[in-house]
């Protein structure tokens, strides 16, 4: 997530700005919708299950870093002064990096969790793990995003007394390049760091979801026997939203290295299209979340059949 600092109202512009205004909107809509019904099902239950926890801690980060983000662009299109080149410029940028990084660890663990209660192995660890991962996805979540905490404590310090230094000294009013500035931040090579651990542990998972259906699928031909069964139905269920998510996951990393590192030459149009591309990942997955869930499906039948019976 980018502040900008230069004039976009151009065709192409405006444009660019309307088409990320309605990923904004889907983002915020389908993660509010999200932890609606995971807070509901709390609710009504007084527990919450592993899977409904990363749901609601996902759902809420994301919901968060999105709200972050569209108040940095109306703060500086509504006074521009007031975040160039200041403190809450950098404010709004640990922000969402803190509440982005942590929706990058749900969604992660998310996807592990998913991956080991279908694939199969037969090694002894693997089957430890899958009668345990209820009780440890919510606390490998927890040590993720504590042990990124305590990493970005002297990160954060350090980018609030080099951002006071060079407002000091002047160099931002000049027209101090902005890739420069925030390829050296501390805290966003910190945050390049964990999406790139994140990221891997994900694909990972998809890797191992994969071998798993391979290998199942291999058994039953070699048994003479339809690969149609409840376990590769199940894998299916599973991989199809999984590799889509990854599809939209590897965007969503690149468009991390290119907005916070390598976007030079003020380019604000390729700003605007970087960003696009960071949020298409928290506004897809949703969306890939609420038709592959049994649950989340159902809430959405029920809003859908209350404005059907309403109108």
């Amino acid at each position: 997530m980018v502040v900008q600092d230069k004039d976009p109202f151009s065709a192409l512009g405006v444009f660019f700005l309307t088409v990320f205004g309605i990923e904004s909107l889907v983002s915020l809509l389908g993660n509010g919708f999200v932890l609606a019904v995971s807070g509901h099902s709390w609710f009504c239950s007084k527990k919450m299950l592993p899977c409904d926890f990363l749901l609601t801690t996902l759902s809420l980060s994301r919901f968060l870093s999105q709200g972050i983000s569209t108040a940095a662009q109306f703060a500086y299109f509504t006074s521009p002064e007031t975040v160039i080149g200041t403190k809450e410029k950098v404010s709004f940028m640990v922000s969402w990096i803190y509440f982005n990084s942590a929706s990058l660890w749900c969604a992660t663990w998310l996807n592990v969790f998913y991956c080991v209660k279908v694939t199969s192995f037969a090694h002894p660890l693997f089957s430890r793990l899958k009668l345990r991962i209820d009780v440890l996805v919510p606390k490998l979540l927890g040590i993720s995003l504590l042990i990124f905490i305590i990493c970005s404590i002297y990160p954060v310090m350090k980018s609030f007394e080099e951002q006071k230094r060079h407002h000091l000294m002047a160099y931002l009013a000049e027209n101090t390049s902005q890739s420069v500035t925030q390829a050296t931040n501390p805290v966003v090579q910190l945050h390049v760091a964990f999406a790139a651990i994140s990221f891997s542990i994900s694909s990972m998972a998809s890797v191992a979801l994969l071998l798993s259906l391979w290998r199942h699928t291999r058994n039953l031909k070699k048994g003479g026997l339809s690969p149609k069964d409840f376990s590769m139905q199940a894998h299916l269920r599973v991989m199809k939203p999984l590799l889509l998510s990854l599809v939209f996951y590897i965007l969503h990393f690149a468009a991390i290295i290119s907005v916070l590192t390598i976007v030079s030459q003020h380019s604000k149009l390729g700003q605007l299209i970087s960003d696009i591309f960071l949020f298409l990942y928290p506004s897809a997955h949703p969306i890939i979340l609420i038709f592959s869930n049994p649950k989340l499906r159902k809430g959405l039948n029920h809003v859908l059949n209350l404005r059907r019976n309403a109108s």
